[in-house]
Formats: C-alpha cells, sequence, structure tokens
C-alpha cells in the first residue's frame, strides 16, 4: 500500500516506477498537473544523469 508515509522511504527508483505508472483523472486538473510536474521532473533528472 502507498501513501504518504511509505512514499517518504522510498528509494529513487522506486519513485520513478510509481511516477510513470501513475495517470491522473481527466477531470481533475490538479493531478493532471501534479502529473505533468511529475514527468518533467524525471526527465530533467534523467538529462542531468547523463552529463
Amino acid at each position: 500500500m502507498t501513501n504518504p508515509v511509505t512514499v517518504r522511504y522510498m528509494s529513487r527508483s522506486e519513485l520513478e516506477s510509481l511516477m510513470y505508472s501513475l495517470t491522473a483523472a481527466s477531470n481533475n486538473e490538479q493531478a493532471q498537473l501534479f502529473e505533468a510536474i511529475a514527468r518533467r521532473l524525471l526527465e530533467i533528472m534523467e538529462q542531468e544523469s547523463r552529463r
């Protein structure tokens, strides 16, 4: 079960996997915004790790 407490103890790879697996409901604009932010953050982290 994933909740705010368990997320604090997840590894980077677990968090990345979780963020890629979640999809916001089309009628929830805040969830869509958060999903876009999370995906962009992952992209930036991947770009920086390649340097």
